[in-house]
Protein backbone atom coordinates (compact mmCIF):
# COMPACT_ATOMS: atom_id res chain seq x y z
CA UNK A 1 0.00 0.00 0.00
CA UNK A 2 0.59 3.33 -0.37
CA UNK A 3 2.62 5.84 1.43
CA UNK A 4 -0.79 6.97 3.90
CA UNK A 5 -3.06 8.94 2.67
CA UNK A 6 -4.27 10.25 5.59
CA UNK A 7 -1.29 12.47 6.14
CA UNK A 8 -1.84 13.98 2.50
CA UNK A 9 -5.35 14.35 2.71
CA UNK A 10 -5.82 17.22 5.90
CA UNK A 11 -9.03 18.27 6.86
CA UNK A 12 -9.67 22.15 7.26
CA UNK A 13 -9.29 22.13 11.45
CA UNK A 14 -5.62 20.48 10.66
CA UNK A 15 -4.65 23.59 9.10
CA UNK A 16 -2.99 24.48 12.40
CA UNK A 17 -0.06 21.57 12.06
CA UNK A 18 1.44 24.61 10.57
CA UNK A 19 1.77 26.77 13.69
CA UNK A 20 5.09 25.59 14.28
CA UNK A 21 6.31 27.16 11.28
CA UNK A 22 7.05 31.00 10.50
CA UNK A 23 5.06 31.23 7.54
CA UNK A 24 2.29 30.48 9.03
CA UNK A 25 1.97 32.97 12.18
CA UNK A 26 3.52 35.73 10.27
CA UNK A 27 0.21 35.14 8.19
CA UNK A 28 -2.09 35.13 11.30
CA UNK A 29 -0.12 38.08 13.09
CA UNK A 30 -0.32 39.99 9.59
CA UNK A 31 -4.14 38.95 9.44
CA UNK A 32 -4.25 41.02 12.71
CA UNK A 33 -2.39 43.59 12.07
CA UNK A 34 -4.63 44.04 8.77
CA UNK A 35 -7.66 44.05 10.58
CA UNK A 36 -6.66 46.51 13.45
CA UNK A 37 -5.21 48.78 10.34
CA UNK A 38 -8.63 48.40 8.73
CA UNK A 39 -10.85 49.62 11.90
CA UNK A 40 -8.03 52.74 12.59
CA UNK A 41 -8.65 54.03 8.99
CA UNK A 42 -12.21 53.36 9.23
CA UNK A 43 -11.74 55.36 12.46
CA UNK A 44 -9.81 58.46 10.64
CA UNK A 45 -6.46 57.86 12.32
CA UNK A 46 -3.37 58.14 9.68
CA UNK A 47 -2.41 55.60 7.81
CA UNK A 48 1.47 55.58 7.92
CA UNK A 49 0.95 55.93 12.03
CA UNK A 50 -1.76 52.54 12.03
CA UNK A 51 0.86 50.35 10.17
CA UNK A 52 3.91 51.10 12.26
CA UNK A 53 1.78 50.64 15.77
CA UNK A 54 -0.51 47.43 14.42
CA UNK A 55 2.25 45.38 12.24
CA UNK A 56 5.66 46.66 13.91
CA UNK A 57 3.10 45.60 17.61
CA UNK A 58 1.81 42.32 16.34
CA UNK A 59 4.79 40.57 13.84
CA UNK A 60 7.99 40.39 16.24
CA UNK A 61 5.61 38.00 18.20
CA UNK A 62 5.91 35.64 15.34
CA UNK A 63 9.67 35.30 15.89
CA UNK A 64 9.43 35.35 19.11
CA UNK A 65 6.65 32.72 19.24
CA UNK A 66 9.21 29.46 19.91
CA UNK A 67 10.13 30.93 22.67
CA UNK A 68 7.23 31.31 24.38
CA UNK A 69 6.83 27.83 23.16
CA UNK A 70 9.66 26.86 25.03
CA UNK A 71 8.80 28.54 28.12
CA UNK A 72 5.21 26.97 27.87
CA UNK A 73 7.01 23.09 27.31
CA UNK A 74 9.19 24.18 30.67
CA UNK A 75 6.49 25.04 32.58
CA UNK A 76 4.27 22.10 31.46
CA UNK A 77 7.21 19.90 32.78
CA UNK A 78 7.12 21.09 36.04
CA UNK A 79 3.62 20.27 36.69
CA UNK A 80 2.30 22.39 39.03
CA UNK A 81 -0.68 23.47 40.39
CA UNK A 82 -3.25 25.85 39.29
CA UNK A 83 -1.50 29.13 41.43
CA UNK A 84 2.07 27.96 40.41
CA UNK A 85 1.12 27.31 36.40
CA UNK A 86 -0.44 31.03 36.43
CA UNK A 87 2.31 32.71 38.39
CA UNK A 88 4.90 30.57 36.29
CA UNK A 89 3.54 31.71 32.62
CA UNK A 90 3.07 35.45 34.27
CA UNK A 91 7.48 35.32 35.13
CA UNK A 92 7.39 33.82 31.36
CA UNK A 93 5.04 36.83 30.09
CA UNK A 94 7.76 39.27 31.22
CA UNK A 95 10.64 37.70 30.54
CA UNK A 96 9.55 38.03 26.51
CA UNK A 97 8.70 40.72 26.93
CA UNK A 98 12.07 42.07 27.29
CA UNK A 99 13.19 41.07 23.79
CA UNK A 100 9.76 42.17 22.83
CA UNK A 101 10.60 46.17 23.87
CA UNK A 102 13.70 46.04 22.64
CA UNK A 103 12.48 44.97 19.20
CA UNK A 104 9.49 47.57 19.58
CA UNK A 105 11.94 50.42 20.54
CA UNK A 106 14.33 49.39 17.76
CA UNK A 107 11.43 49.50 15.25
CA UNK A 108 10.17 53.05 16.73
CA UNK A 109 13.84 54.55 16.10
CA UNK A 110 14.25 53.39 12.82
CA UNK A 111 10.79 54.85 11.75
CA UNK A 112 11.68 58.09 13.46
CA UNK A 113 15.64 58.16 11.98
CA UNK A 114 14.32 57.90 8.30
CA UNK A 115 11.69 61.07 9.15
CA UNK A 116 14.19 63.35 10.58
CA UNK A 117 17.70 62.16 10.12
CA UNK A 118 20.05 59.72 12.38
CA UNK A 119 20.93 61.56 15.26
CA UNK A 120 22.72 60.12 18.27
CA UNK A 121 19.59 61.88 20.62
CA UNK A 122 17.34 59.99 19.05
CA UNK A 123 18.87 56.36 21.02
CA UNK A 124 16.32 58.38 24.20
CA UNK A 125 13.68 55.84 22.60
CA UNK A 126 15.36 53.27 24.56
CA UNK A 127 15.30 54.61 27.67
CA UNK A 128 12.69 52.83 29.88
CA UNK A 129 10.02 54.75 31.19
CA UNK A 130 6.59 53.88 33.21
CA UNK A 131 4.36 54.89 30.34
CA UNK A 132 6.05 53.17 27.61
CA UNK A 133 7.13 50.42 29.71
CA UNK A 134 3.60 49.64 30.81
CA UNK A 135 1.97 50.65 27.72
CA UNK A 136 3.44 47.88 25.90
CA UNK A 137 3.57 45.40 28.36
CA UNK A 138 -0.46 45.93 27.98
CA UNK A 139 -0.42 44.02 24.79
CA UNK A 140 1.70 40.85 25.82
CA UNK A 141 -0.97 38.88 27.27
CA UNK A 142 -3.22 39.14 24.79
CA UNK A 143 -0.85 38.01 22.19
CA UNK A 144 1.41 35.67 24.85
CA UNK A 145 -2.54 33.27 25.22
CA UNK A 146 -3.02 33.13 21.08
CA UNK A 147 0.29 31.59 20.78
CA UNK A 148 -0.42 28.87 23.64
CA UNK A 149 -3.80 28.14 22.23
CA UNK A 150 -2.33 27.84 18.84
CA UNK A 151 -0.09 25.61 20.20
CA UNK A 152 -2.47 23.60 22.20
CA UNK A 153 -4.93 23.26 19.14
CA UNK A 154 -1.82 21.94 16.81
CA UNK A 155 -0.81 19.51 19.69
CA UNK A 156 -4.54 18.44 19.29
CA UNK A 157 -4.84 18.19 15.72
CA UNK A 158 -1.41 16.40 15.44
CA UNK A 159 -3.17 13.98 18.15
CA UNK A 160 -5.91 13.33 16.35
CA UNK A 161 -3.77 12.91 12.66
CA UNK A 162 -2.01 10.49 14.51
CA UNK A 163 -4.69 8.23 16.19
CA UNK A 164 -5.97 8.49 11.94
CA UNK A 165 -3.10 6.94 10.91
CA UNK A 166 -2.99 4.39 13.72
CA UNK A 167 -6.85 3.41 13.04
CA UNK A 168 -5.88 2.67 9.55
CA UNK A 169 -2.97 1.19 9.95
CA UNK A 170 -4.67 -1.55 12.54
CA UNK A 171 -7.37 -1.65 10.04
CA UNK A 172 -5.01 -2.24 7.06
CA UNK A 173 -3.53 -5.17 9.43
CA UNK A 174 -6.83 -6.51 10.24
CA UNK A 175 -7.91 -6.67 6.49
CA UNK A 176 -4.69 -8.45 5.64
CA UNK A 177 -4.70 -10.84 8.85
CA UNK A 178 -8.21 -11.99 7.76
CA UNK A 179 -7.46 -12.74 4.02
CA UNK A 180 -4.29 -14.30 5.04
CA UNK A 181 -6.44 -16.53 7.30
CA UNK A 182 -8.76 -17.20 4.36
CA UNK A 183 -5.83 -18.17 2.19
CA UNK A 184 -4.46 -20.64 4.18
CA UNK A 185 -7.88 -22.09 4.59
CA UNK A 186 -7.82 -21.95 0.59
CA UNK A 187 -4.44 -24.32 -0.06
CA UNK A 188 -5.79 -27.41 2.69
CA UNK A 189 -8.74 -27.11 1.04
CA UNK A 190 -7.28 -28.09 -2.78
CA UNK A 191 -4.64 -30.16 -1.15
CA UNK A 192 -7.33 -32.53 0.21
CA UNK A 193 -9.29 -33.29 -2.86
CA UNK A 194 -5.74 -33.61 -4.77
CA UNK A 195 -4.53 -35.88 -2.50
CA UNK A 196 -8.09 -37.85 -2.27
CA UNK A 197 -8.06 -38.04 -6.18
CA UNK A 198 -4.27 -39.60 -5.76
CA UNK A 199 -5.32 -42.14 -2.87
CA UNK A 200 -8.59 -43.46 -5.27
CA UNK A 201 -6.02 -44.35 -8.10
CA UNK A 202 -2.74 -45.63 -6.14
CA UNK A 203 -3.70 -49.36 -6.50
CA UNK A 204 -5.71 -49.19 -9.14
CA UNK A 205 -3.75 -47.11 -11.83
CA UNK A 206 -0.28 -46.35 -10.33
CA UNK A 207 1.00 -44.38 -13.62
CA UNK A 208 -1.79 -41.96 -13.35
CA UNK A 209 -1.11 -41.59 -9.51
CA UNK A 210 2.59 -41.16 -10.15
CA UNK A 211 1.49 -38.67 -13.18
CA UNK A 212 -0.78 -36.71 -10.39
CA UNK A 213 1.85 -36.65 -7.80
CA UNK A 214 4.63 -35.02 -10.34
CA UNK A 215 1.61 -32.12 -11.24
CA UNK A 216 0.55 -31.53 -7.63
CA UNK A 217 3.96 -31.00 -6.93
CA UNK A 218 4.14 -28.62 -9.71
CA UNK A 219 0.79 -26.88 -8.66
CA UNK A 220 2.11 -26.83 -4.98
CA UNK A 221 5.80 -25.05 -5.75
CA UNK A 222 3.55 -22.41 -7.69
CA UNK A 223 1.19 -21.65 -5.03
CA UNK A 224 3.96 -21.09 -2.50
CA UNK A 225 5.98 -18.95 -4.89
CA UNK A 226 3.19 -17.28 -6.83
CA UNK A 227 -0.13 -16.93 -4.96
CA UNK A 228 1.84 -16.14 -1.63
CA UNK A 229 0.56 -12.32 -2.10
CA UNK A 230 -2.61 -10.96 -1.80
CA UNK A 231 -2.73 -9.88 -6.08
CA UNK A 232 -1.28 -11.65 -8.65
CA UNK A 233 -1.76 -10.96 -12.44
CA UNK A 234 -4.45 -12.43 -14.35
CA UNK A 235 -2.18 -14.50 -16.41
CA UNK A 236 -0.47 -16.11 -13.16
CA UNK A 237 -4.16 -16.82 -11.99
CA UNK A 238 -5.25 -18.61 -14.86
CA UNK A 239 -1.82 -21.02 -15.12
CA UNK A 240 -2.58 -22.10 -11.65
CA UNK A 241 -5.70 -22.67 -12.47
CA UNK A 242 -4.77 -25.00 -15.32
CA UNK A 243 -2.28 -27.03 -13.42
CA UNK A 244 -5.12 -27.64 -11.10
CA UNK A 245 -7.04 -28.79 -14.38
CA UNK A 246 -4.61 -30.96 -15.38
CA UNK A 247 -4.18 -33.23 -12.68
CA UNK A 248 -8.39 -33.63 -12.63
CA UNK A 249 -7.80 -34.17 -16.83
CA UNK A 250 -5.18 -36.69 -15.70
CA UNK A 251 -7.74 -38.19 -12.81
CA UNK A 252 -11.02 -38.19 -14.77
CA UNK A 253 -9.39 -38.62 -18.37
CA UNK A 254 -11.43 -38.26 -21.54
CA UNK A 255 -14.38 -37.78 -19.31
CA UNK A 256 -13.30 -34.29 -18.69
CA UNK A 257 -13.52 -31.58 -21.52
CA UNK A 258 -12.20 -28.02 -20.63
CA UNK A 259 -12.68 -24.98 -23.03
CA UNK A 260 -10.76 -21.80 -22.39
CA UNK A 261 -12.08 -18.58 -23.66
CA UNK A 262 -9.89 -15.52 -22.69
CA UNK A 263 -8.64 -12.34 -23.65
CA UNK A 264 -5.59 -11.81 -23.82
CA UNK A 265 -5.58 -8.28 -23.21
CA UNK A 266 -6.14 -8.88 -19.45
CA UNK A 267 -3.99 -11.18 -19.10
CA UNK A 268 -1.35 -8.44 -17.14
CA UNK A 269 -4.69 -6.74 -14.88
CA UNK A 270 -3.80 -7.50 -11.64
CA UNK A 271 -7.00 -10.25 -9.41
CA UNK A 272 -6.85 -11.26 -5.80
CA UNK A 273 -4.46 -14.54 -5.70
CA UNK A 274 -6.65 -17.96 -5.78
CA UNK A 275 -9.71 -16.19 -7.10
CA UNK A 276 -10.86 -18.19 -10.11
CA UNK A 277 -9.14 -21.76 -9.01
CA UNK A 278 -11.93 -22.35 -6.24
CA UNK A 279 -14.52 -22.01 -8.67
CA UNK A 280 -13.10 -24.82 -11.02
CA UNK A 281 -12.33 -27.15 -8.06
CA UNK A 282 -16.26 -26.52 -6.81
CA UNK A 283 -17.71 -27.03 -10.46
CA UNK A 284 -15.74 -30.42 -10.93
CA UNK A 285 -15.57 -31.42 -6.96
CA UNK A 286 -19.87 -31.11 -6.76
CA UNK A 287 -20.83 -30.75 -10.45
CA UNK A 288 -18.59 -33.29 -13.09
CA UNK A 289 -17.13 -35.50 -10.56
CA UNK A 290 -20.38 -37.87 -9.74
CA UNK A 291 -22.08 -37.45 -13.43
CA UNK A 292 -22.27 -40.39 -15.52
CA UNK A 293 -20.54 -39.99 -19.08
CA UNK A 294 -18.51 -37.35 -20.25
CA UNK A 295 -18.43 -33.37 -18.85
CA UNK A 296 -17.63 -30.30 -19.82
CA UNK A 297 -16.23 -26.71 -18.06
CA UNK A 298 -16.17 -23.90 -19.13
CA UNK A 299 -13.62 -21.18 -18.22
CA UNK A 300 -13.56 -17.57 -19.19
CA UNK A 301 -12.17 -13.74 -18.84
CA UNK A 302 -13.08 -10.94 -20.60
CA UNK A 303 -14.18 -7.62 -20.05
CA UNK A 304 -17.97 -5.80 -19.15
CA UNK A 305 -17.67 -2.15 -19.75
CA UNK A 306 -15.59 -1.46 -16.65
CA UNK A 307 -15.44 -4.52 -15.08
CA UNK A 308 -13.29 -7.72 -15.77
CA UNK A 309 -15.73 -10.55 -16.09
CA UNK A 310 -14.38 -14.22 -15.09
CA UNK A 311 -16.90 -16.93 -15.32
CA UNK A 312 -16.68 -21.09 -14.65
CA UNK A 313 -19.55 -22.93 -16.10
CA UNK A 314 -19.96 -26.63 -15.98
CA UNK A 315 -22.84 -28.91 -17.25
CA UNK A 316 -22.48 -31.28 -14.47
CA UNK A 317 -26.07 -32.24 -12.14
CA UNK A 318 -26.07 -28.74 -10.83
CA UNK A 319 -27.58 -27.87 -7.32
CA UNK A 320 -31.25 -27.11 -5.82
CA UNK A 321 -32.27 -23.44 -4.68
CA UNK A 322 -31.46 -22.35 -2.42
CA UNK A 323 -27.61 -23.48 -2.29
CA UNK A 324 -25.89 -24.23 0.66
CA UNK A 325 -22.31 -22.43 0.17
CA UNK A 326 -19.14 -23.88 0.65
CA UNK A 327 -15.60 -22.88 1.88
CA UNK A 328 -14.49 -22.37 -1.56
CA UNK A 329 -17.56 -19.87 -2.20
CA UNK A 330 -17.69 -18.28 1.05
CA UNK A 331 -14.12 -17.95 0.91
CA UNK A 332 -14.31 -16.39 -2.49
CA UNK A 333 -17.22 -13.83 -1.56
CA UNK A 334 -15.85 -12.77 1.38
CA UNK A 335 -12.38 -12.31 0.02
CA UNK A 336 -14.14 -9.55 -2.84
CA UNK A 337 -15.78 -8.10 -0.66
CA UNK A 338 -12.70 -7.17 2.46
CA UNK A 339 -10.97 -5.96 -1.34
CA UNK A 340 -13.46 -4.46 -3.46
CA UNK A 341 -16.40 -3.82 -0.90
CA UNK A 342 -19.39 -3.21 -2.91
CA UNK A 343 -17.86 -2.83 -6.31
CA UNK A 344 -16.94 -6.48 -7.15
CA UNK A 345 -20.08 -9.09 -7.07
CA UNK A 346 -19.88 -12.86 -7.52
CA UNK A 347 -23.35 -14.80 -8.60
CA UNK A 348 -24.38 -18.44 -9.03
CA UNK A 349 -26.40 -19.44 -11.45
CA UNK A 350 -27.93 -23.01 -11.21
CA UNK A 351 -30.40 -25.82 -10.88
CA UNK A 352 -30.97 -29.34 -10.94
CA UNK A 353 -29.26 -30.85 -13.60
CA UNK A 354 -29.04 -28.22 -15.14
CA UNK A 355 -25.40 -27.52 -14.95
CA UNK A 356 -23.55 -24.49 -12.25
CA UNK A 357 -22.29 -20.98 -14.08
CA UNK A 358 -20.17 -19.08 -11.32
CA UNK A 359 -19.64 -15.53 -12.27
CA UNK A 360 -17.28 -12.56 -10.73
CA UNK A 361 -17.25 -9.37 -11.86
CA UNK A 362 -14.45 -6.62 -10.55
CA UNK A 363 -13.49 -3.11 -11.72
CA UNK A 364 -10.87 -3.06 -14.06
CA UNK A 365 -8.11 -1.41 -11.85
CA UNK A 366 -5.54 -2.00 -9.21
CA UNK A 367 -7.34 -4.02 -6.04
CA UNK A 368 -6.40 -2.22 -2.85
CA UNK A 369 -4.39 -3.47 -0.51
Amino acid sequence: MMADKTTSNRRVPDFLLSWDRLGFRLLVFGSLAFAWILQGLLAGLPWQKLILTEVGGLMPWAFLAPMVLALDRRIQSKRLGAGGFLGAHLLGMVLVFVPYWLTMRTISLISKCSESGWNVSQLVAFVPTTMNLFGAFLSVPFVYFVILLGSAAMKQAQARQQEEIEAGRLARQLSEARLALLQRQLHPHFLFNALQAISTLLHRDPGTADKLLVRLSSLLRAMLDEASSQTLSLRTELDLTRKYVEIEQVRFGDRLRVDWSVDDSLLDIQVPSLIVLPLVDNAIRHGLSEKLGPGRLKIGAGSEGSSLLLTVEDDGLGAAVPLRHGLGISNTRERLTAIYGEQATLTIETSPRGGFRAAIQIPLREPRS
